[in-house]
């Protein structure tokens, strides 16, 4: 691996910028959009760019059964259903909140880790992150309960919890794997949820509302294109230069970007339960990085939103 440059710099900020962003892209596509569809959109976006990788690197996907099936569990699980369960949240949840609470994404993968991988064990400083990570999420959950009352919001952040654990089983299910190119592993699995939701996409919509609505189909664009595909690519290539180590920050960055987006651009509301929130989760994300240099090199990291 070699030291990171000011183009890995640059590809870091690309994707805390893009990634950060995702969460009010939804927002505004479901303006127009289903979330089933608009995830199928996103996802065969995502697929034709990586499609384009696979054709530049002079990849093709493989075709062995035992292939297709590890493609489809790694879709649902990191694709399908969480992006599907992120969508459909955001209909009742504040996208700026959503970006917070998918911040406990990493916590749970180390939870999930410590029982199924070898490498991911808990210590006392790990322990008191994921303890603040909760303290985090209790603290929105008990905002929503006790003081709003809001059955559907406490639903869709239900729901927002569940769409972490998919990416923590993911990314868990593809450090199993055996070695094989990561840009063919996230090719084949955009390509397989498109393929899943073509048919509930095209039945479920009302294509009709979708027409001759600019925004929505601009923030679908940008979400498949930019974040999902080409912000993929960018993934790939940050960890296969400089290893997964140097993008341990976005953990706490992008929640961050996602919450500020979705108070300055999209004017969502927010009050102290989820400033003190955003504090004490990213607190938490920030004590369970990996400080051992062996462990910031540790195997194929999870598929990312």
């Amino acid at each position: 691996m070699m030291p990171p440059k000011p183009k890995h710099w640059a590809l870091l900020l690309y994707l805390v910028v893009f990634w950060g962003f995702a969460f009010g892209l939804i927002a505004m596509a479901l303006e127009a959009f289903h979330p089933v569809a608009l995830v199928w959109g996103r996802l065969t976006l995502g697929a034709i760019v990586m499609a384009c990788v696979l054709l530049y690197k002079r990849l093709s996907l493989p075709k062995e059964p035992i292939w297709l099936l590890r493609l489809l569990v790694l879709s649902v699980t990191g694709n399908v259903m969480p992006f599907v369960l992120i969508a459909w949240a955001e209909q009742h949840v504040a996208s700026g909140e959503v970006g917070l609470l998918m911040a406990l994404m990493p916590i749970t993968t180390l939870v999930m880790g410590h029982y199924l991988l070898t490498h991911e064990k808990f210590t006392q400083q790990r322990m008191l992150g994921v303890f603040l990570g909760l303290a985090g999420v209790a603290l929105l959950l008990g905002d929503d309960w006790w003081v709003y009352g809001g059955e559907m919001r406490l639903s869709g952040q239900l729901v927002t919890l569940l769409a972490t654990f998919c990416y923590a089983a993911n990314g868990i299910y593809a450090k199993r794997l055996p070695v094989i190119d990561p840009v063919v592993l996230s090719a084949g699995s955009l390509t397989v949820g498109s393929i899943l939701l073509l048919v509930p996409a095209m039945w479920i919509q009302d294509w009709s509302q979708a027409w001759g609505v600019a925004t929505p189909w601009f923030a679908l664009f940008v979400l498949g294109t930019m974040a999902t595909g080409v912000a993929t690519w960018v993934y790939f290539i940050v960890v296969g230069e400089v290893g997964p180590g140097f993008l341990s920050t976005i953990n706490y960055l992008i929640p961050g970007v996602a919450f500020l987006v979705g108070i300055a651009v999209l004017g969502e509301t927010a009050g102290w339960p989820q400033f003190m929130a955003l504090l004490l989760i990213l607190s938490g994300v920030w004590l369970i990085q990996p400080r051992h240099p062996k462990l910031l090199q540790a195997p194929r990291q999870s598929l990312k939103d």
